[in-house]
């Protein structure tokens, strides 16, 4: 009976999405600031923040 009760209420697997290979990706990690015209690296957050500043300069990636 519970056995009948457990195949009643089963769902299928989840199966979870998987990202593709930063070859593949890479359109999607960067974008360019249209303040400064620099390449932001999304994957970086320094970059991101200092890029939401209006009237920045480009950011100094040596540092």
């Amino acid at each position: 009976m519970l056995d009948q009760a457990v195949k009643a209420y089963s769902r299928p697997p989840v199966i979870a999405a998987r990202r593709g290979s930063p070859a593949l990706r890479q359109c999607c990690d960067s974008y360019i600031c249209p303040v400064c015209t620099q390449v932001v690296e999304l994957t970086d957050y320094r970059q991101v923040l200092w890029h939401q500043q209006p009237g920045h300069q480009p950011m100094d990636l040596e540092a």
